[in-house]
């Protein structure tokens, strides 16, 4: 009689570690969509353990299934003694949910460490959605604690081995973690426009959406804008995502004499409305990881326009087809591409047609089943 070894059937229990899962950040809009998803399409078990977050807080931004088990640490304060009591309850809840895979999804040394300090038990899967190369900047920028920021560098550049799989956003992220083996690039999906509208590209607007911070460039938008808006009045930029509390943008726009074709805007849950009613997208970044937001303007088939950046926006956009990459942080090659696109109708027409088509290639579908694939892989 024929000996069949059927492979045990494994329901996967996954548990993300995040800080937070309140306010608009690109990693907490992914790991609730991946969650959302993970739960409706294949059914999986999800644990979040919340590691800077109170019951008391729960103020989400972006809906959440209710399947999903929140589990609260609320330790903000950082140093070696907070470090542990993070650890110590951490141990415990993962000791208590015993999940199939620990996801921690944070770009900073909690993370990048934290297999040397939980269950071996337990598979790890890292989620890598910043640069290094920001964190390095922001570590070797900092003078006060030179020595500190040395060591950090340092610990920075020996991260990442304890974990059965590291997932970088891009093949240019590679050359971040040329010491890690364990790599894998799965890219961030579309998250909106299931439907697949389209813009109508008739409305006179320029669209640019992010935090006000200085990584996202708004700064350099701006300075742009000021040369198209003296040659076409009409046109009107829409910049959506900065906080009313948030000055520094109203003091440029003031400056520049700009104020009565730009408009700024406080975060929204109705950001597909705004989509629709725009016929340019601009991505002034000064770095990127991996912009979704230029994978949801070309979904709606809105042509765009990027400084070729680290990293992200020149796997994403083919030039001349079906947007434009622009030399990094140059200004005024910036402000004579939104010209030309705001002067040709035609061109404006034909690389939304083909953003709309190319961007498929990141459909839930497509990058949910890679992480599928992924987790069935090593357990």
């Amino acid at each position: 009689m024929m000996d069949i070894s059927l492979k045990p059937i494994v329901i996967m229990k996954l548990a993300y570690i995040i800080n937070t899962l309140n306010g608009t950040s690109g990693i907490i809009r992914m790991v609730t969509l991946q969650a959302n998803y993970f739960i409706s399409n294949y059914g999986y078990d999800i644990d979040f353990i919340l590691l800077q977050q109170s019951p008391k807080e729960i103020t989400f931004f972006y809906d959440l299934n209710c399947k999903v088990n929140l589990h609260f640490i609320n330790r903000k304060r950082n140093g070696v003694k907070h470090t542990f009591q993070k650890l110590k309850l951490l141990n415990k809840i993962l000791n208590k949910i015993n999940p199939t895979i620990v996801m921690p999804v944070e770009s900073n040394f909690f993370s990048l460490y934290l297999p040397y300090f939980t269950n071996s038990r337990f598979k790890y899967i890292y989620q890598r959605h910043d640069t290094k190369e920001r964190n390095l900047k922001r570590l070797s920028g900092n003078l006060k604690i030179s020595f500190g920021n040395t060591l950090k560098i340092f610990l920075l550049n020996l991260a990442g081995h304890k974990y059965d799989k590291f997932v970088i956003l891009s093949d240019a992220h590679r050359a971040d973690w040329k010491n890690l083996n364990n790599l894998i690039v799965i890219e961030n999906p579309l998250t909106i426009n299931d439907d697949r509208r389209k813009a109508r590209l008739d409305k006179k607007i320029v669209l640019a959406i992010g935090r006000s911070d200085p990584i996202k460039g708004f700064d350099m938008l701006l300075k742009s804008w000021s040369i198209v808006t003296l040659k076409y009045p009409d046109w009107r930029l829409k910049i959506v995502g900065v906080k009313a509390t948030d000055n520094e943008l109203k003091k440029q726009i003031d400056k520049l004499g700009i104020n009565n074709s730009v408009e700024v805007q406080m975060p929204t849950k109705n950001i597909e409305s705004i989509y629709l009613n725009s016929s340019i997208y601009v991505c002034s970044s000064r770095l990127e990881g991996f912009p979704l937001i230029l994978l949801e303007a070309m979904s709606f088939g809105i042509p765009v326009i990027s400084f070729d950046c680290k990293y992200g926006p020149s796997e994403i956009i083919s030039d001349g087809i079906d947007g434009l990459l622009v030399p990094p942080n140059d200004t005024n090659v910036l402000a004579t591409s939104i010209i030309r696109l705001i002067e040709d109708d035609k061109l404006r027409s034909e690389f939304g047609d083909m953003a709309y088509n190319n961007i498929q290639r990141y459909s839930k579908e497509n990058i949910m089943l890679k992480w599928k694939d992924l987790f069935e892989s090593i357990v």
